[in-house]
């Protein structure tokens, strides 16, 4: 294993990226009032996709809106071009990753499709809806958004929330809107996050395109063993997120990510999150406290590697040196792990699991260490002295990084992202979520 080569990104990359930014002045500054260095930033796009499938539908494209012909399709193909600048951008850094890495590229496993609900007809009214708003937000630009451009589209999400079948669209719609609110009254003075904006306008258009297919998934059986988690949350949602390798009942072992989320308030912070996500996982939450292996019995698989959680078809098992056999799996670690499906691929969404030995330590981590989490569970300063640590290498802000999952300290257990959830799970009756809930319970019977 070289990290140490992952100094510098692939020139490509560099390229790519410096032509994303000629293409978000366009967003920034509103495609109805398009400049001549936007609209030749434009056309570069479309030299950028000559004979490609996308060729002629851009320029079709770019022609109407340099007529300010706007319509929302128009704007579906270029956020469908950028996402797929995007793509390539991840394709070319994970081949760079697996190069220094001596791995295999990761595969995704085919799975035939099940018998499908079709989604229910309002579905397309709503994203007809969020494409025609997010149309207004192009024509507009971050940097001259209004009010009265942004307030309107809350009685759409509002009745997406009602439809299981759109749950990521309207997570992803509902937080670029609250991003965007929160730079208000501020007019005239607005600092958009450029990349980040463009990057949810393209992805949450691309969502938009059509009503979401039924997720292709398979049930699977064998023993998962949790090498490391990574805790994400923001006010008002929480997501723990774990990685492992899952021995296949009749076949190999493959590694596995699963996600877990609940909702939050802002007050419920740390371990406190441990009795929101006892409610949904406790067997995970138990897992990761304990060291103990899982017993699975025909969960849903996706075929990027994705386990969909189902507590109940779970059961602890026996104790497992995880870091230990990490250490063993990861040298080279199998094709079969997760990965994303091509329509997803975004640099800043590489997640290669890896394992970081002592002696790739001398002198300090191969590359910079980033995404310290604010729980007592892994600290910074648990990087001294390690005897190795679990780690996802990530692309972030223009170069390769490092987030630690689990520490080995030299101890049974290691210092583990997750691992204190189960204390907190405990504790939660004098806890804030407690708390609430009783105030919650009291309004309700109020009300009823």
């Amino acid at each position: 294993m070289a990290l140490r080569d992952l100094k510098t990104p692939p020139a490509s990359v560099t390229e790519a990226s410096a032509a994303l930014d000629a293409l978000d002045d366009a967003l920034v500054g509103g495609f109805g009032r398009l400049s001549a260095a936007n609209l030749e930033a434009l056309h570069g796009l479309h030299r950028s996709f000559a004979a490609t499938p996308l060729a002629g539908e851009l320029a079709a494209a770019i022609a109407g809106i340099s007529r300010s012909e706007f319509l929302d399709r128009h704007f579906l193909v270029l956020a469908a071009a950028r996402s797929a600048v995007l793509g390539a951008m991840h394709d070319a850094l994970l081949a760079q990753a697996c190069a220094a890495l001596g791995r295999p590229a990761p595969e995704i496993e085919a799975i035939a499709a099940g018998a499908g609900q079709a989604a229910p007809p309002q579905v397309e009214v709503w994203l007809e809806s969020a494409r025609h708003w997010l149309m207004e937000l192009a024509l507009a630009g971050f940097a001259n958004l209004e009010l009265e451009i942004l307030l309107p589209f809350q009685a759409t999400l509002d009745a997406m929330s009602s439809e299981p079948a759109l749950v990521r669209q309207h997570a992803l719609l509902g937080g670029f809107l609250e991003e965007m609110l929160a730079v208000f009254p501020r007019r005239g003075e607005i600092a958009a996050p450029r990349r980040r904006w463009a990057d949810l306008w393209a992805r949450a258009l691309v969502l938009a395109a059509g009503a979401p297919e039924p997720l292709r998934s398979r049930p699977t059986s064998g023993s998962l063993t949790i090498y490391g988690a990574d805790l994400r949350q923001h006010d008002h949602l929480a997501t723990l997120v774990v990685y492992g390798a899952l021995a296949e009942e009749g076949a190999g072992t493959r590694l596995v990510r699963a996600s877990v989320s609940a909702s939050k308030v802002d007050v419920i912070q740390g371990a406190e999150l441990g009795g929101l996500f006892a409610e949904v996982a406790p067997n995970l939450v138990a897992a990761l406290a304990s060291g103990q292996r899982l017993t699975l019995t025909k969960a849903p698989l996706l075929g990027c590697g994705d386990l969909i959680w189902e507590d109940s078809r779970t059961n602890l098992g026996a104790k497992a040196g995880a870091l230990v056999e990490a250490a063993k799996l990861l040298a080279a670690a199998p094709a079969l792990r997760p990965c994303l499906a091509p329509a997803d691929r975004h640099p800043a969404l590489i997640d290669e699991l890896v394992f970081v030995p002592d002696s790739e330590c001398a002198g300090g981590p191969p590359l910079p260490i980033e995404r310290i989490p604010t729980t007592e569970d892994l600290l910074a300063t648990d990087l001294a002295g390690n005897k190795g640590f679990v780690a996802l290498l990530r692309f972030d802000g223009g170069a390769w990084g490092l987030q630690p999952l689990a520490i080995d300290k030299g101890k049974p257990l290691p210092r583990m992202v997750g691992a204190g959830l189960a204390a907190g799970a405990k504790g939660h009756k004098s806890s804030s979520l407690a708390t609430l809930k009783e105030r919650a319970g009291k309004l309700l019977r109020k009300k009823s």
